[in-house]
């Protein structure tokens, strides 16, 4: 079983969780970590005090004893660190969104291609069991056509209590829900039922011109399929999180954690009811996915170009 050593920059909310979930795993050794709060590597060498702790990113790039890079950093710094991977002939591990500056994003991607280096964007139902048990019903005829998506979120504050430290997601820059999380689930549909296209928006900001969205609808069309998407920051309640797929035969809705249900007729029902802590289970598949990409075997995981097309469809919402 082949071992892939990995350099992790980025230790924020989802970077600490994946360097934990590295450390874990069977295929992956983590030989270097970097991130520009010191407050942040601290609080990681503590977790783990083995964990070594690079000068800067540059020596994660320059080091030859790492093979895959894992990009956890803000949004903006995506690109270049992805430009630095590819000078450095290592393999990409980047979480989403892929960009924000859509040019800078197309030419990092056409970069990316041209090299011919393993490269995956981390996107949560990429090998997610909710998300594959419906697409495999799909394929054996289960849900007969697809007539439709739906998507509702609701967020009382953003960012959302365990991101409070990233204070970037707050503003419309490189932050906002659009981007961290209805990124997701254009990536879903995409993935389900085609490329996708706008047919309808509206969205929120706030007056002082640099805060993220606060209110969103939008109605989205992916290969002739409608996905509506509504979501809404303020109010009291916990997060919410709801996306349905309607079939003709059988339909299928997501809650947080990889809760899934489905229903013919007969109300809700639970369509994993016998497998226990879905969330972690799903980020360790993650990185099975990233270890079978790296070996060259079908994975099911995202690539950057398909983050870019994500990307495309994010940004024209937020114009």
């Amino acid at each position: 079983m082949q071992i892939y050593r990995a350099g992790v920059i980025g230790l924020g909310a989802i970077g600490k969780e994946f360097l934990a979930e590295m450390l874990a795993h069977a295929r992956f050794e983590v030989e270097a970590a970097w991130d520009p709060s010191a407050a942040a590597c601290d609080a990681a060498r503590t977790r783990h005090p083995d964990l070594t702790l690079a000068k800067d990113a540059a020596a994660i790039f320059a080091s030859p004893d790492i093979d895959v890079v894992y990009i956890a950093s803000p949004p903006q710094t995506h690109c270049a660190y992805i430009r630095a991977a590819v000078e450095a002939g290592k393999a990409i591990y980047c979480e989403k969104p892929l960009g924000v500056d859509l040019a800078e994003s197309r030419a990092a991607a056409k970069l990316v291609a041209d090299s011919g280096l393993p490269n995956v964007v981390n996107f949560n139902h990429a090998r997610a069991l909710s998300s594959n048990f419906i697409e495999d019903q799909i394929a054996a005829g289960a849900v007969g056509k697809i007539l439709g998506m739906d998507t509702s979120i609701h967020v009382a504050t953003w960012p959302r209590e365990f991101q409070k430290a990233a204070t970037w997601l707050a503003r419309r820059d490189q932050g906002g829900f659009t981007r961290e999380m209805i990124s997701h689930w254009v990536c879903l549909s995409q993935r389900l039922l085609g490329p996708g296209k706008i047919v309808t928006k509206k969205i929120r900001y706030p007056a002082d011109g640099t805060s993220a969205e606060t209110w969103l609808l939008a109605e989205l069309d992916f290969g002739g399929v409608p996905h509506v998407i509504k979501a809404a920051c303020g109010g009291a309640g916990p997060v919410g999180t709801e996306c349905s797929v309607w079939g003709e035969k059988q339909s299928f809705r997501l809650y947080p954690g990889g809760l899934l249900r489905s229903t013919g007729i007969e109300p809700w029902r639970e369509a994993l009811a016998d497998i226990g802590d879905i969330a972690h289970q799903d980020r360790k598949r993650a990185l099975d996915g990233v270890a079978a990409h790296l070996a060259g075997e079908p994975a099911k995981m995202a690539s950057i170009a398909d983050a870019l097309a994500v990307q495309e469809l994010i940004e024209a919402i937020l114009r």
